[in-house]
């Protein structure tokens, strides 16, 4: 495991720019809107330090987390136990797993869905499919890719008491013809004046949109309900230009 999981706390800090409440705001609204079934037990794949635990605790869901990285399921765990909210952790691959029972809504945040290949990617969706009720969403923030490009590079920095945390995301392409790049993720931590530098690099395969409609219209157990920008339902993908964090989202059936 990268070194960048083995720090979860510095990780958290990194990605502490969203508006954890105003999300699953979100999350409620798109399950008002088009779920068909209740949701109670709700599922996040690559959850990592489970930064949207609280706040689906507090607003009384079951909260089931996955990841592939021990020290990441370790510290979620002990934030669960801190609040005493009704959480599970999974040890596992999101791209093949299997749970003891079926979950009401599932999401994937940040674009953790890190499928290095069709086969990959096919792999995981029949592990959702399993896990997930009919009628209920999966959920995807930032899976489809709407603007390909052979390499971006994007900086940003936060802070939280004496930790700062400066954050740089690289992309590069690898295969033109099998969609993929190399990810880059570093961490440049200064924690009461010592600092400390965390890497990660893995192999990621690139989805876009047309063809994600065509893998979704061929297989017989997810519809396509619908996509838009910035976790704004407002806004759906095809009236707007500048593509922020973009949300998918599938029914089972």
């Amino acid at each position: 495991m990268n070194e960048v999981y083995k720090n979860p706390k510095y990780y958290e800090i990194a990605v502490s720019f969203r508006d954890i409440a105003a999300e699953v705001d979100v999350l409620e609204q798109v399950i008002k809107q088009y779920s068909h079934i209740p949701v109670s037990t709700v599922l996040e794949l690559g959850c990592g330090p489970a930064p949207h635990l609280a706040e689906l605790a507090r607003r009384k869901y079951q909260y089931i987390g996955l990841d592939l990285s021990p020290a990441m399921l370790e510290y979620a765990q002990n934030k669960a136990e801190a609040i005493h909210a009704s959480a599970r952790f999974e040890l596992a691959d999101m791209t093949d797993f299997g749970l003891v029972e079926q979950v009401d809504f599932a999401f994937i945040l940040l674009g953790s869905l890190q499928a290095r290949s069709t086969a990959v990617l096919i792999s995981h969706f029949d592990s959702v499919s399993r896990v997930l009720k009919p009628g209920g969403l999966f959920f995807l923030d930032w899976c489809v890719d709407f603007t390909p490009s052979t390499e971006s590079r994007d900086s940003w920095e936060m802070v939280s008491g004496q930790v700062k945390v400066r954050t740089t995301y690289q992309t590069t392409l690898i295969n033109p013809v099998e969609q993929i790049f190399e990810e880059s993720l570093v961490l440049e931590v200064e924690d009461e004046g010592v600092k400390k530098v965390f890497r990660e690099t893995e192999m990621g395969r690139k989805i876009y949109p047309q063809e994600f409609l065509l893998f979704v219209a061929a297989r017989s157990d997810f519809e396509f309900v619908g996509w838009w920008n910035n976790w704004a339902l407002t806004q759906p993908l095809g009236e707007t230009q500048k593509i922020s964090r973009p949300i998918t989202i599938l029914r089972r059936v």
